[in-house]
């Protein structure tokens, strides 16, 4: 970019601001999609579609949201930004579909499907988002919509329900219960039993079991950001 020349003309943020304000306004209008399709208010849209994995096998009892929202560019920000979040959903069934229906309002302009699956905390359930993918433009192109999405970090998943899975005796229930699932587990297979080690690095505890009894809680200093 040339240097800016000296002249007898006003120079600085007078000239500099209405520059701003200029771009600001291109990036607006590039920012918002045009509607090209036009909904009644309250028409129900359809949205349906598979969840799988990279191997194209479907998934079973994952969550599927439809989240919209209005998108309007910030000029503090100078950046799109997202409110007035709503959300629908529906669990994908053994063949990995799902459906679900959004009554069609036109104030809103951004629409992401998202799939995830619930993890218990000690905070409470929380949903670990699997995959996102923004289907605005089918939204827009007519009713009803298809939309699939593929979740990537299948070993998460699996890691999860077999933990869930796990959890059998009286004891690792009502520690799951209280503490939600653990950032680490470790198992010791012996000839006469089984001794599990439960792992919350941020709660600074272990809980140790033997055949699903709990033997002991170890204390120490919280990790966090691991």
């Amino acid at each position: 970019m040339a240097p800016f020349r000296r002249s007898g003309r006003p120079q600085g943020p007078a000239r500099v601001i209405p520059s701003l304000a200029v771009i600001a306004l291109l990036l607006l209008s590039a920012a918002v999609p045009a509607l090209a399709a036009r909904y009644a208010q309250g028409e129900r849209i359809q949205v349906t579609g598979i969840i799988s994995d990279r191997q194209g096998k479907p998934l079973a009892n994952l969550q599927v949201a439809l989240e919209v929202s209005r998108n309007t560019f910030s000029f503090r920000e100078l950046r799109r930004t997202p409110k007035d979040i709503r959300r629908v959903s529906a669990v994908t069934n053994a063949q990995g579909e799902y459906t679900l229906v959004w009554p069609w309002d036109s104030y809103f302009n951004q629409f992401d499907l998202v799939v995830g699956v619930p993890v218990r905390k000690s905070q409470g359930e929380r949903l670990e988002e699997l995959a996102r993918v923004d289907i605005t433009q089918r939204m827009l192109a007519g009713n009803p919509v298809v939309a699939t999405a593929t979740v990537e970090n299948v070993r998460f998943l699996n890691n999860l329900r077999a933990f869930v899975a796990s959890v059998q005796s009286e004891d690792e229930r009502r520690v799951y219960e209280e503490m939600g699932k653990p950032d680490e587990v470790k198992r010791v297979q012996y000839p006469d039993h089984v001794e599990a080690s439960w792992w919350y690095f941020e709660a600074g505890k272990a809980y140790r079991f033997r055949d699903g009894r709990l033997e002991q809680v170890v204390p120490f200093d919280p990790v966090t950001g691991r």
